[in-house]
């Protein structure tokens, strides 16, 4: 059978809500990025121990 009508409704969905993902992906990550100050991305490192000079 040939239809001459396009399908689009079926389509429509599923990229509004892709495109809804996609934007508060986004917003997520302005939000959380301008962030400079605070302990956000410090990393505790121990620091090796200093040995007596007469060893």
């Amino acid at each position: 059978m040939i239809y001459s009508e396009q399908k689009s409704a079926g389509l429509a969905l599923p990229l509004v809500a892709i495109l809804l993902a996609i934007a508060g992906i986004l917003a997520v990550l302005v939000a959380t990025g301008g962030r400079h100050g605070g302990t956000a991305g410090r990393v505790w490192v121990p620091q090796a121990q200093q040995q007596e000079a007469g060893q």
